[in-house]
């Protein structure tokens, strides 16, 4: 498992989470391709064109592809999960006729993990969308089978609508603030434990895992955002002094 540690590897999160061991990662954020391909039409292409983005497709966007690959990421997470792990999805808005996060939702309880609940990210103001703009997106939070969802501090709870604005600069078209996964992590895991972000894009899990002084494992299938997210994590520094000895259990849920 060490040759996964503290990496951004470029490659297919399905093939390369298959290398990994049993119960080796203790949570899994991911942020997938949403599923409806918006990325490549006349709106979004000039908003990427403001944000200095390059404006091809993402990887996997269409609604058959991401199910496909959300499919595989999940069926690979029951496996590589540690037994009272969490795993967080980050899906598109609820909103539509085939809404992506009931189907996560469904898809996480058919095969290995249990949905837990869900929490929506208030991105503070609208976005695009017919009719109904989309203001939000879920995240999708489950645990492993017959296991417990890890809670880091009992004394703490957080309410399930987290009101954060995206960031205004930013190196891929769906990069989430920071602020917004550190809230997981935190509620999720103890220092020194293993985040893997699947679908690594330009590298938000892993920073704030790093900064957090957790460790990480990110993947991602463009070269160019393995670059990107290598550059971030350089320029991030993890809490000093980071002591892994001796960590509190936590509360299991």
């Amino acid at each position: 498992m060490d040759r996964f540690i503290n990496r951004v590897i470029h490659g297919d999160c399905i093939e390369v989470m298959r290398g990994m061991p049993d119960g080796a990662v203790d949570m899994i954020f991911a942020d997938p391709p949403y599923g409806h391909g918006n990325h490549v039409d006349d709106l979004n292409a000039r908003l990427n064109d403001h944000r200095g983005i390059e404006g091809k497709p993402i990887a996997n966007d269409t609604a058959e592809e991401f199910r496909a690959v959300m499919d595989g990421m999940l069926h690979g997470a029951a496996r590589v999960l540690n037994k009272d792990c969490c795993c967080c999805c980050c899906c598109c808005c609820g909103g539509g006729p085939s809404p992506t996060f009931a189907w996560v939702a469904a898809r996480m309880d058919a095969c290995g993990l249990d949905f837990f609940h869900s929490v929506i990210w208030d991105k503070v103001n609208p976005g695009l969308g017919w009719r109904y703009r989309r203001q939000h997106e879920m995240v999708m939070v489950a645990h492993r089978t017959g296991g417990k969802l890890l809670w880091g501090d009992d004394g703490v709870a957080i309410p399930n609508v987290i009101r954060l604005s995206p960031p205004r600069f930013r190196s891929h078209p769906n990069e989430k603030p920071v602020s917004l996964v550190t809230q997981f992590i935190e509620a999720h895991t103890l220092p020194g434990q293993i985040i893997l972000d699947p679908f690594c894009g330009s590298g938000t899990t892993l920073v704030a895992a790093k900064m957090l002084g957790r460790r990480y494992i990110g993947i991602d299938i463009e070269k160019k955002y393995c670059d990107i997210t290598e550059e971030r994590l350089r320029n991030t520094t993890p809490p000093l002094p980071f002591v892994n000895e001796k960590q509190e259990q936590g509360c299991l849920l």
